[in-house]
């Protein structure tokens, strides 16, 4: 009778071979992420002209401290009602786009505006709210007709 010989291994040789390949799962993983993180770039930039683009422009200029140029893009009926803008820019502020719509001659750009508390005993935080811009078409451009109040350039601080 013969027996069959089963070829012999060597110990240990299964799990440094499921060692090696985790580690090389993880490393391709990382690099992934690596690459996703840095080919991702910074916030979409919407047509100057279209509504999305117009509360982009507002909102970025008042976040630069720039009320001159916020300014050029408010309707003359604009309403300074609530105001709550202060000089000296709004750096505690992040607005991301949520959706817009828009009716002939009017649209209105909802955004999530992001309130930032650098301070606080436990660290800072965050305060997040839906908010709204009005916008009106008068004279072929859009323009402001309505701001959230965070947002909304008082007539006093407007050189």
């Amino acid at each position: 009778m013969t027996e069959d010989a089963a070829p012999q291994r060597e110990p240990g040789r299964g799990p440094r071979v499921a060692l090696i390949a985790l580690i090389v799962v993880v490393a391709v993983v990382v690099v992934a992420a690596l690459v996703a993180v840095l080919l991702r770039g910074g916030p979409a930039t919407f047509d100057p002209d279209s509504p999305e683009g117009v509360v982009q422009r507002y909102t970025q200029s008042l976040i630069d401290g720039d009320v001159t140029a916020a300014h050029e893009l408010l309707a003359p009926t604009a309403s300074d009602e609530g105001c709550g803008y202060f000089p000296g820019g709004l750096d505690d502020y992040r607005v991301t786009l949520v959706g817009t719509t828009t009716d002939g001659d009017s649209a209105q750009v909802r955004v999530l505006v992001t309130t930032i508390y650098r301070q606080g005993v436990f660290g800072g935080g965050e305060y997040q709210s839906e908010e709204v811009f009005r916008l009106v078409k008068p004279g072929g451009s859009w323009l402001i007709a309505a701001a959230p109040w965070q947002f909304t350039v008082c007539p006093e601080i407007v050189p």
